[in-house]
Order: C-alpha cells, then structure tokens, then sequence
C-alpha cells in the first residue's frame, strides 16, 4: 500500500519541492543569464524524445503520468530550476572547486534516480543502465557548464556525444526518420 502511494506521489511531490527550493535559493533574478542554457537543455531533452521515440534507452514511468507528460515536466520545471541552482554556484576560484561542484550535483540526480529506480519511476532499455545514468549526469553538468560560457563549444561536442550515444546504444538509424 506504501509502495503504490509513494508511486503515485513521487514525481510530482518531487517536481513541487524542487518548485520551492528553486524559488528560496535560485537566481532568479537573473534568470536572462541563464536562460539560453536552459533552451539548450530543453531541447537536448526534447531531441533525445524524437529520436528514440521507438527505442528508448530510459523511461520515466508514472501510473497516472505516463512517460511523455513525465518528461515534460522534468524538461520544462525540473532543468530550468537546476539550473538556476547549478550555474549561479559555480565556484570561480579554482578548477577543483568547479569538479567538485559538478560532482556534487551529478550525485543528487543520481541519487534522486537511485530513489526512483525500486518505485519503478524510472526504466532502463536498451543497454542502459543506473551507471550510465550516473556518467549522463556529470557529463550533462559539465555540458551545461560549458554552454553558459561557450554555447558555440557546447553544441558540436553535445552531437558528438549524441552521435557517441547512438553507436555505442546501436540506435538504430530508423529511430531518426
């Protein structure tokens, strides 16, 4: 009974809390700053959508949210309030503090799914797994982090590693028509 509750509420009580966290300590009032970076995650988010729309490597899974209005609730809430915690955060005094920071919030996603994974909120297929997941995170900070500073940079290198994904998942190339 716990269980099926905790399924119920998790996404969206999750989505709520991260709402007000974002609202306490974000920097909103410098949201123009970051939200080119925001568009950018969004759209990588959006395009892993399209293109595996038929061979998934990870779904968000929900009993009443089913994986498409999941994902547009992470797309469209969850990343432009990490970012908003991410980037104005970012210490400036030494590359080990700038490491240490991605780390730190790749493992609060990742700890989040590690959460999701026994509520069955999150779906691995296709070869994907939690690790995976874990790489995903601190790469997608890194990328984030480098979009803020060089968006030119950031877009070559994130269809690099698109391109990296799909040979590595064996997407097929029908799953881009």
């Amino acid at each position: 009974m716990i269980f099926i509750i905790l399924q119920h509420i998790i996404r969206p009580a999750k989505a709520i809390l991260l709402i007000l966290i974002c609202l306490k300590w974000g920097d909103w009032r410098n949201w123009r700053k970051y939200y080119p970076t925001i568009l950018y995650v969004i759209i990588w988010d959006l395009l892993y959508n399209f293109f595996t729309v038929n061979h998934p490597l990870w779904r968000f899974d929900h009993p009443v949210l089913k994986h498409t209005f999941s994902d547009l609730l992470i797309a469209f809430v969850s990343f432009p309030c990490y970012i908003l915690l991410f980037l104005p955060f970012i210490p400036k005094e030494s590359r080990v503090k700038k490491i240490l920071h991605i780390a730190n919030w790749a493992f609060i996603l990742s700890l989040l799914e590690a959460i999701a994974i026994p509520l069955q909120s999150i779906t691995y297929h296709n070869g994907w797994n939690y690790w995976w997941s874990v790489g995903f995170n601190v790469t997608m900070f890194s990328m984030i982090s480098i979009h803020y500073k060089n968006p030119l940079l950031a877009w070559p290198i994130s269809a690099l590693l698109f391109l990296v994904v799909m040979i590595i998942f064996k997407l097929p190339l029908s799953s881009l028509l």
